[in-house]
């Protein structure tokens, strides 16, 4: 999920709770105001929240952190589609863009792939196995890993 907000609501995070309960692996935005304050939906317990990195492994200097936060994956010009509307950026349908909005497709792609080679997993298996063969980071105020699609796959 690439959307979110500072405010709780309890409409979104009983859906969270619905899809989770129904097996879907959760994963979402942390966030881009260089905040340890919550972002939701990444916030509720049942979301993978998702950091950004950059080029170096080290958190992406707007990425939201703090003990919320699961993972990370890189999210500093990534080559990516563009709007294709009259209020879009830039000229072209595809350019570099920056954002935890685009980390989180990362995770949510290994997930898939997890899932993919193994449909028995859980979402809290593949959460768990996320994280757990994650490489290491710098820059956030707690170790949070960066997805790592080769070891969390194995």
């Amino acid at each position: 999920m690439s959307l979110g907000g500072t405010s709780p609501s309890s409409t979104l995070e009983q859906a969270v709770k619905y899809a989770y309960g129904k097996g879907v692996v959760l994963v979402a935005a942390a966030g881009n105001r260089n905040t340890s304050d919550p972002h939701y939906p990444a916030y509720y317990v049942k979301c993978l929240a998702v950091a950004a990195t950059d080029q170096n492994d080290a958190k992406a200097s707007f990425s939201n952190y703090g003990a919320w936060v699961d993972i990370a994956a890189p999210g500093v010009n990534i080559y990516s589609t563009l709007p294709n509307h009259p209020n879009r950026i830039g000229v072209r349908n595809y350019g570099y863009l920056s954002g935890t909005s685009m980390a989180a497709p990362h995770v949510a792609g290994v997930a898939a792939l997890m899932k993919a080679r193994d449909p028995s997993l859980t979402n809290a298996q593949i959460a768990s196995q996320l994280i757990a063969t994650g490489d290491p980071t710098t820059g956030f105020t707690t170790a949070i890993p960066r997805v790592n699609a080769y070891r969390a796959v194995q």
